[in-house]
């Protein structure tokens, strides 16, 4: 049995809790490779039980080697490793790849690995090498395909117990890629690997793994792991992690030390270049221990054994800083700084430019981090494509576009002498392309920092700014858009200005970009209040004309977050099924008492949400039962049947 849970996300990345015969695993993991022969292990198994939640092994050289299988099949594979948590095994898929050909059947080694008590096996697929002629790439994955759906059926016939990797290949062709993620996806494999991409990352073709994992990702079930066979350096987990996998095997640590390499999280290092340092630059207990001089020293067995350590240190140090960052909201940034390690590495994290509309539907609308700009990169981040789609949600009647001096802090509005009208004023920004004046508080718009840009990253803005500007011409006529050089010449000019109430259209344009509807009528702008922090004079709170609460304005992002009767107030203005989500009559009652809504139960929703929205929950009538944050998305709350959908912040008693 297996379920599957996200708990924290950036990007396509996610933290989830994977549970596989009640053990429990934090992903994203690595996952280290254990030789079946404990005497051909390098690294003890008390270290790799410390360290590691899961390990991979080859259920291929047990079924070959007569006294290993002896004891697998007599005590289990458990017992032969020495290791009580989740085991997977590969299925002789890579003996197949390296020696082009296995002494198995395909479905012969999928019953030894159920009989052995595997808890993740793999079905024998053929690892298709790279740039091979189309024919055979074709070949080889209907044959990969006619194998995988004999094992799902063996599995259902036998009732097995063990769960089932089901493997994506296609080589480098990206469309077969696609074909085999759609086809195993319709045959209900339990996790996803995405295979024969070694050799890739063996000649730094990073550009085509990345494309690999994309093409295959978006034709994959959300609410399954997806693992990056064989991937096991460092200094490629944060972007795989960013493109959505979830799982890692490593053999690097063990062959990388036997090879004198020393490994790190921005590349790879031969002792010989390090032994003449006077300390490591890592403090694992291995580097802490000795100095490279030592450790050079040392006889190969023990050199290599220490070496294997270190790397293992550093490979689970990496992916406890990735979740870290992604707890932080600020994957991005270690993305973009690990793809500065080597050039090739870069060229891989560029082409995902390619698929950003598509990331940015599971990338969350707030973090915790601000917006952090550390190269041209940077500016095709989902957070800078979704506001540049977003701002086509206001809506406009005059406009006043201009610039403001690098010298003004943000948010702009309270550091201008500006005289308050409904005139809407667009400020240019280098990276966002414009920030209305009225919603300059929003997440990312004042949380984030740029540096001077050169004249050719402010060029790429370029493209984007004709455009809006011309739909704007579009929207409300060109006599109705002025563009003023400065913002000093906008308050000589416009001083006189009618004045309004801007509270009031500030909360207005807030809730235009926040939900694209125009939930503040010109009636209700003549009721509604603000409250303001005694302390920073900021925003807090917007009131209806009776004084009650109907949003409150999060600190740390200006998001507006509705109470029950702004809740009720979307629901009336918003129509269906937009910010909806719909749950079955089994959690009606729940959802009215205020409890969190859980995936199960989801029967519908609005397609176009994102994580960390702000939803309504509804039944299939319509009828508004709670509200709350969704954690998945429109894709994902269709998909998931496990863990919680919808942190559910009121229930709505349906006699008030």
């Amino acid at each position: 049995m297996m379920t599957f849970e996200i708990k924290h996300r950036d990007a396509m990345g996610r933290i989830g809790i994977l549970n596989i015969n009640g053990k429990k695993i934090e992903t994203p993991t690595i996952m280290p490779v254990i030789h079946p022969n404990p005497k051909k292990q390098i690294v003890s198994m008390d270290l790799i039980n410390k360290l590691a939640d899961v390990i991979i092994t080859n259920s291929y050289i047990t079924y070959r080697t007569k006294h290993l299988r002896e004891i697998a099949e007599e005590k289990g594979i458990h017992k032969l490793i020495g290791f009580d948590k989740v085991i997977v095994t590969d299925s002789g898929s890579f003996q197949l790849g390296v020696y082009g050909d296995v002494d198995v059947q395909p479905l012969e080694i999928v019953e030894f690995q159920e009989r052995i008590g595997v808890d993740v096996g793999t079905i024998l697929d053929i690892p298709t090498p790279p740039d091979v002629d189309r024919e055979r790439a074709e070949k080889e994955l209907e044959e990969t395909l006619k194998r995988a759906k004999a094992s799902i059926e063996l599995k259902k016939e036998k009732g097995f117990k063990l769960l089932l990797n089901g493997t994506v290949q296609g080589s480098t062709y990206l469309d077969l890629r696609q074909k085999s993620a759609k086809e195993m996806a319709k045959l209900g494999f339990d996790i996803y690997p995405i295979g024969a991409v070694v050799p890739l990352m063996e000649q730094y073709r990073y550009r085509d793994v990345a494309e690999i994992i994309i093409n295959s990702k978006m034709y994959l079930p959300t609410n399954k792991p997806v693992h990056l066979f064989g991937c096991g350096h460092p200094m490629f987990f944060a972007l795989a992690v960013a493109l959505g996998c979830d799982l890692f095997d490593s053999a690097a640590y063990a062959l990388y030390a036997k090879d004198d390499r020393y490994l790190t999280e921005r590349g790879t290092l031969h002792l010989e270049e390090i032994k003449d340092l006077k300390a490591f630059p890592c403090s694992c207990p291995v580097c802490s221990s000795y100095t490279p001089k030592e450790l050079a020293s040392l006889n190969k067995k023990d050199r290599e054994r220490l070496l294997a350590e270190h790397n293992l240190y550093v490979t689970f140090e990496e992916i406890n800083r990735i979740k870290q960052a992604i707890r932080d909201g600020s994957l991005w940034e270690l993305v973009e700084e690990r793809c500065r390690c080597h050039p090739k590495l870069l060229e891989g994290y560029r082409v995902v430019r390619k698929y950003m509309d598509y990331i940015e539907k599971f990338d969350p609308i707030t973090k915790k981090s601000a917006f952090f700009y550390s190269g041209i990169e940077s500016m095709y981040r989902p957070e800078v494509l979704r506001h540049k789609k977003r701002l086509k949600r206001i809506k406009y009647e005059k406009v006043y576009i201009t610039t403001v001096s690098s010298s003004v802090e943000k948010p702009y509005h309270e550091n201008l002498n500006v005289v308050e009208t409904d005139v809407d004023i667009l400020i240019k920004d280098p990276v966002f392309g414009f920030i209305p004046y009225y919603i300059d508080t929003i997440y990312p718009l004042s949380q984030h920092e740029i540096p001077e840009l050169f004249d050719y990253e402010k060029e790429i803005n370029k493209k984007f700014v004709d455009e809006f500007i011309n739909w704007l011409k579009k929207k409300v006529g060109e006599d109705n858009i002025l563009d003023i050089m400065t913002y000093n010449y906008y308050i000589n000019y416009f001083s006189a200005t009618k004045k309004i109430n801007a509270d009031a259209l500030r909360i207005r344009k807030m809730l235009q970009y926040q939900y694209g509807f125009d939930i503040i009528d010109d009636e209700l702008m003549d009721k509604i209040k603000v409250v303001r922090s005694k302390t920073t004079g900021r925003l807090r709170q917007v009131l209806d004309e009776n004084g009650d609460i109907l949003f409150s304005v999060r600190s740390n992002d200006n998001l507006l977050i509705p109470s029950e009767k702004g809740a009720k107030l979307l629901w009336k203005k918003i129509p269906f099924p937009r910010y909806r989500v719909v749950v079955n009559k089994e959690a009606e009652e729940f959802a009215r008492e205020g409890r969190n809504v859980f995936a199960k139960f989801v029967i519908d929703c609005d397609e176009e949400l994102r994580p960390y929205e702000e939803v309504l929950v509804v039944n299939e009538n319509d009828e508004l039962l709670a509200y709350g944050t969704t954690i998945l998305n429109g894709i994902e709350l269709r998909e998931f049947n496990y863990g919680l959908a919808v942190k559910v912040r009121g229930g709505i008693n349906e006699h008030q």
